[in-house]
């Protein structure tokens, strides 16, 4: 779509602004050719922009009443879509393991990836 470029180079600006550079680590099962697989790590790099994403949910009882508040910070990578990343991907940055939860593309414009921190 022609009218997406404007928001693809927005985004691009964005990352290229405060990039992080990331070496992905992927698993890759192939057949042994005896009914069983072997695992095979393989590695790439891709350049993404790094965030944290802090919301802040009601908790509501049955009939409707505010019970609590729970406050979620879930940390997330913006890339574009040409970059390689899957869901079960690993990496690392500044100490802090990562595994790729969730990956969703944008209209070909962006891709944002969910993260879970494995190892801080």
């Amino acid at each position: 779509m022609k009218g997406n470029e404007y928001y693809k180079k927005y985004i691009e600006k964005l990352i290229n602004a405060n990039p992080t550079d990331i070496t992905i680590k992927r698993q890759v099962k192939t057949d042994d050719g005896y009914g069983g697989e072997t695992v095979t790590t393989t590695s790439h790099s891709i350049k993404g922009h790094l965030y944290s994403k802090k919301t802040v949910r009601e908790l509501l009882d049955i009939s409707g009443q505010r019970t609590a508040f729970a406050a979620v910070a879930a940390e997330k990578l913006l890339c574009l879509p040409t970059e390689d990343i899957e869901e079960g991907d690993t990496f690392t940055v500044e100490n802090r393991k990562y595994k790729v939860s969730l990956v969703k593309n944008y209209l070909d414009i962006c891709q944002q990836i969910e993260l879970t921190v494995i190892k801080t």
